[in-house]
C-alpha cells in the first residue's frame, strides 16, 4: 500500500482573494486605531502632568465677610469647609457613597472602563454629554481643577488626572478629599459643614438616613437640598437607600425602617443670608475669579447687622399670612452710598433670585415725590397732588432725563403716562433716588464693601464714597415740604406692587411687595401701614446710631482737648 500525496487545496487556500485583502485592512486600520489610541494616551497624560496635585489635599484658604463694626457676618469660601480625616467617616456613609457614585471604588485605577464605554455610546446615541460614568476619582479631578465644560476632551483629561491621582494618593485620601471639597448645597463645601448646617451634629454622628441624605444630594446640590425641595431630597435619600439594600449593605428590615424616618432638619432661618449673597455678587465685580477663589481674604461690608435684623425680621411678620407674596428692601446711607440693609427676597434660603436689585416693578403713584422736585428743579411751583399737572410743566423728555439723573434705569413711557408712575424700576434704583433727595440733590454711589484685605493684612481696596450733583439742594427737599413727612406708601394701578418709601439725612429706605407674576396685593392698605412702621422703626435705628456715634466722637475730642491742656 502506498500513501499518495494529497493534491486537495487546503482550507486557507480555498478563501477568495479578497479575504485576505479585507484581512490586511482590518489589521492596518486596528493597528492604526491602537497607535493613536497611545497617542491620544500620551498627549492627555502629559496634559495631566501639567496640574499640580497637592491643590487636592489643600482647601481653599478662609474669606471672612465681615459687618460694618468689623464684627464676623459669615465666612464665604473656605472656612466653610470643616475638615474630616477617613477616620472620622463612618461605614455606612461610605457605603452610601460608593454604592450611589462608584459601586468599584475600591477595586478599579482611577476609571470605570465599562462604565466609560457604556456612556460613551449612550453620549454617541444622544449626540450629547448626558451620560458621565465618571468615578470618584474623576470627580475628585474635575471638582479639584474646576473643569465644567461638558465634553470628550474634558472627559479624557478626567481619566489621565484619574490614574495620577491613583497613583499619587490611596483610596482613603482619595475618599476623604473627596468629601472635604464636595459641594452639598446650601452654601456647605465639604461633609463636615454640610453635617453640621443641616442636622447639627458631626460626620461621625450621622445616621444612616442621614447620610443618605447627603449623597443624594450630591449630584445636583441645588435641586436635591432639602432647603429648596424636601420632596426631592427624600426621593433621592430613598433611592440611596433601597440601593444599599440591594448592594448587601443593609437588611430588608433596616431598609424599611431607614425609609419611614422623618428629615428632622435644622432651622435653616438666617438673618443675613440675602446681606451675605449681595456681598459676595460685590466682592465677584471687584475681584479677579482666581483671587476670589483661593480665599484668605477679609471683607469689612457696609451691612448693619442690628438692621438687617430688623429688616428680616420686620418683613418675615409682614408676608407671615400672605403666602407666596414676595418682598425687595433696600437701606442705604443717603450722604456716602453704603448699603446698610438688603431683603432679596421672602425667603433667601429657597430663593437665589435677588429681586432687590434684578426685579423690575411699576412704580405707579410712588414716583410722585420725585415729579415735585423735578419741577422744583426747573423752576416751577409743585401742584400738591396734582402729578400730571406738575409734570405737565416740563418741556418734552425732562422727566425722563432727571428721572434717570437721580438713579432710575427705566424702561419709560412718555407724557401724562411717565407723570402717573408707568416707569419700570428696581428697589435698588428707588433707594437711590430717595438718597438723592435726602443728600441735598447729590446722588451717591451705592456699594457694599468697605475694604478689602488679603491673607497678610495688605489693603487691596477701600471704597472711597462718590457722588454726583442730580439737583438742586432746594428742588430736593421740595417734595418733603409738600408731602409734610418722611415716610410714605403707595399702591400702583392695578394693584401689583406696594412701595413704601422713606427718605431722611439718617437713612433712605424702598420697600416693594408683591408677586412674582403680578396680581393683586392683598388688604393693601394693612400692608402699607405695616411696612411703613418697619421702614419708621429702622430710620430711628439709624437715627440713634447717628447720635450715639456723635456723643462717643464728641467724648474723644473732650478727652484729647483735656489731654493737650494738661
Amino acid at each position: 500500500m502506498t500513501w499518495l500525496e494529497n493534491d486537495e487545496p487546503g482550507l486557507w487556500e480555498q478563501l477568495p482573494s479578497w479575504v485576505f485583502a479585507m484581512g490586511r485592512i482590518f489589521l492596518r486600520v486596528v493597528g492604526i486605531g491602537c497607535l493613536l489610541a497611545v497617542v491620544v494616551a500620551l498627549l492627555y497624560w502629559l496634559q495631566a502632568a501639567q496640574f499640580d496635585l497637592t491643590k487636592v489635599e489643600k482647601m481653599p484658604e478662609r474669606t471672612l465677610l465681615l459687618d460694618r463694626e468689623g464684627q464676623e457676618l459669615a465666612a464665604i469660601h473656605g472656612s466653610r469647609r470643616r475638615l474630616i480625616t477617613y477616620e472620622d467617616l463612618p461605614s455606612h456613609l461610605i457605603n452610601a457613597l460608593t454604592t450611589r457614585e462608584d459601586k468599584d471604588f475600591f477595586e478599579h485605577g482611577g476609571v470605570h472602563f465599562r462604565g466609560v464605554a457604556r456612556a460613551t455610546l449612550r453620549n454617541l446615541r444622544d449626540r450629547s454629554m448626558t451620560q458621565g460614568a465618571s468615578t470618584l476619582t474623576m470627580q475628585l479631578a474635575r471638582n479639584t481643577f474646576e473643569m465644567r465644560e461638558m465634553s470628550f476632551h474634558r472627559k479624557l483629561l478626567e481619566m489621565a488626572l484619574a490614574y495620577r491621582l491613583e497613583a499619587n494618593f490611596d483610596k482613603k485620601e482619595i475618599l476623604t478629599a473627596y468629601l472635604n471639597r464636595i459641594y452639598f448645597g446650601a452654601g456647605a463645601f465639604g461633609i463636615e459643614q454640610a453635617a453640621q448646617s443641616y442636622f447639627g451634629r458631626p460626620t461621625a454622628d450621622l445616621s444612616v438616613p442621614e447620610a443618605a441624605l447627603l449623597v443624594g444630594i450630591i449630584r445636583a446640590p441645588h435641586a436635591f437640598s432639602p432647603r429648596n425641595d424636601e420632596e426631592a431630597a427624600l426621593r433621592e435619600r430613598n433611592d440611596v437607600l433601597r440601593n444599599m439594600a440591594i448592594d448587601g449593605h443593609l437588611t430588608p428590615e433596616q431598609r424599611d425602617e431607614f425609609l419611614q424616618a422623618p428629615l428632622h432638619l435644622l432651622p435653616a432661618r438666617e438673618e443675613q443670608v440675602d446681606a451675605i449673597r449681595c456681598v459676595r455678587r460685590h466682592l465677584n465685580e471687584l475681584l479677579d475669579q482666581n483671587d476670589f477663589a483661593s480665599g484668605g481674604l477679609t471683607a469689612t461690608s457696609s451691612i448693619d447687622r442690628e438692621m438687617q435684623r430688623l429688616a428680616r425680621q420686620g418683613i418675615d411678620e409682614i408676608l407671615a399670612p400672605f403666602a407666596q407674596l414676595e418682598a425687595a428692601l433696600v437701606a442705604l446711607d443717603p450722604a456716602t452710598g453704603a448699603m446698610r440693609a438688603v431683603i432679596t427676597a421672602r425667603d433667601a434660603e429657597r430663593s437665589q433670585f435677588n429681586r432687590a436689585f434684578d426685579t423690575r416693578r411699576q412704580l405707579g403713584p410712588a414716583f410722585q415725590p420725585f415729579i415735585y422736585a423735578f419741577s422744583a428743579e426747573r423752576g416751577h411751583l409743585p401742584i400738591p397732588n396734582q402729578p400730571i399737572q406738575t409734570a405737565r410743566q416740563l418741556a418734552p423728555g425732562d422727566l425722563e432725563r432727571l428721572a434717570r439723573r437721580i438713579g432710575f434705569g427705566g424702561p419709560f413711557t412718555t407724557g401724562d403716562e411717565l407723570a402717573r408712575g408707568n416707569l419700570q424700576t428696581t428697589t435698588l434704583e428707588v433707594a437711590t433716588a430717595l438718597a438723592t433727595l435726602a443728600n441735598e440733590g447729590r446722588e451717591p454711589r451705592t456699594y457694599l464693601v468697605e475694604s478689602l484685605t488679603d491673607s497678610e493684612g495688605e489693603l487691596l481696596f477701600q471704597q472711597q464714597p462718590q457722588g454726583k450733583p442730580a439737583l438742586d439742594s432746594f428742588a430736593a427737599q421740595s417734595p418733603f415740604e409738600i408731602l409734610g413727612k418722611p415716610t410714605w406708601s403707595a399702591l400702583n394701578h392695578p394693584g401689583n406692587d406696594l412701595w413704601a418709601l422713606h427718605s431722611s439725612p439718617d437713612l433712605a429706605v424702598a420697600l416693594w411687595l408683591g408677586y412674582d407674576e403680578p396680581a393683586d396685593v392683598p388688604e393693601a392698605a394693612k400692608l402699607a401701614e405695616n411696612a411703613t412702621a418697619l421702614l419708621t422703626t429702622l430710620a430711628r435705628v439709624a437715627r440713634i446710631q447717628r447720635e450715639e456715634r456723635a456723643a462717643e466722637e464728641a467724648a474723644e475730642e473732650a478727652a484729647r482737648e483735656f489731654e493737650r491742656s494738661r
